[in-house]
C-alpha cells in the first residue's frame, strides 16, 4: 500500500476550510470521519454485506484495470488520494468492482470491502488501523483473499462464513478476530445427499468439526442435538 497518510490528508483538507474532525481520535459516535456506518441487524443479530452501504460520506474508491484484471484501487477522501491498494492477481485478486463500507472487526471504525463478499468471488478487506493511521489488508486464516458469504454478529464479535463447493454440501465456519487475521474456530458441515457422505467423511447430515484439528465435535441428523445457537441458525438459514 502506498499514498498519503489519511490523517495528514484530513488535516490538510481542514486547513482549506472544510469542517471535519480528527478522525483517528474519535470512536464510532457518529461524528468522526472514520466512524463505522450504522448497519441494522436482523432478528438473529446478524448483518451481511448486502446490508452495508456502498457509499460513505466523502470516501470514494477508484478501481484500475490492467490486462483485463483489477490491478489496484485508490482510496480517495474529498477527491484526494489517501492510499492505493495493489493486487497481485495470482494470489490476492479482486474479481468485481464492488465496494461496501462496514465495521468488519467491531472496533467502531470504518472498514472497506473491495469486491462482492459473496461465494465463489474473491474480495479484499481493508481494516482501519488506528496506530498506523491507514487501512491495512485483513487476512483470514493467513490468506489475503476473502471468499464466501459472510454474516457478521456484532454482539458476540463473531463472523460466520458460508461456502458451497457442490450441490450436496454447504459449510458454515465460525470465525473470530485475532488482530487483523480472521481465524476459523469450527466448521458446521451440512450434507444434503447421503450418497456423498463418504466424499465428505461424515456419517450424518449435520457435522461440526474443529477447524484446525478436524476433530469431530458432533455428527447427527437431529438439529435439536445442537447447543450452539449459530448451528441452529445455519440449519434454519439453509431450510428457509
Amino acid at each position: 500500500m502506498k499514498g498519503l497518510d489519511l490523517k495528514t490528508v484530513l488535516a490538510a483538507v481542514a486547513l482549506l476550510g472544510t469542517v471535519c474532525n480528527a478522525a483517528s481520535q474519535e470512536k464510532a459516535d457518529g461524528r468522526g470521519a472514520l466512524a463505522a456506518p450504522q448497519v441494522e441487524v436482523d432478528a438473529n443479530g446478524l448483518f451481511t454485506v448486502e446490508d452495508c452501504p456502498t457509499v460513505y460520506d466523502r470516501f470514494n474508491i477508484v478501481f484500475h484495470v490492467s490486462d483485463y484484471v483489477i490491478s489496484s484501487a485508490d482510496i480517495l477522501w474529498d477527491g484526494v488520494e489517501c492510499q492505493t491498494v495493489s493486487f497481485d492477481n495470482d494470489n490476492d485478486c479482486v474479481t468485481r468492482m464492488a465496494v461496501h463500507y462496514l465495521d468488519a472487526n467491531f472496533d467502531g471504525y470504518l472498514d472497506i470491502l473491495l469486491g462482492t463478499g459473496t461465494n465463489r468471488e474473491y474480495s479484499a478487506l481493508l481494516l482501519w488501523n488506528e496506530d498506523e493511521n491507514r487501512f491495512v489488508r485483513a487476512t483470514n486464516d493467513g490468506f489475503v483473499i476473502f471468499n464466501g458469504d459472510f454474516f457478521y454478529e456484532p454482539e458476540r464479535k463473531a463472523i460466520y462464513r458460508r461456502t458451497s463447493s457442490s450441490y450436496a454440501e454447504t459449510t458454515y465456519t465460525m470465525m473470530v478476530w485475532q488482530g487483523s487475521d480472521l481465524q476459523s474456530e469450527e466448521t458446521f458441515l451440512i450434507i444434503g445427499d447421503k450418497s456423498r457422505y463418504d466424499d465428505y467423511h461424515v456419517t450424518h447430515r449435520y457435522t461440526v468439526r474443529g477447524y484446525y484439528s478436524d476433530e469431530e465435535i458432533i455428527s447427527t441428523d437431529d438439529p435439536a442435538s445442537f447447543e450452539g445457537l449459530w448451528n441452529e441458525w445455519a440449519i434454519k438459514k439453509l431450510l428457509d
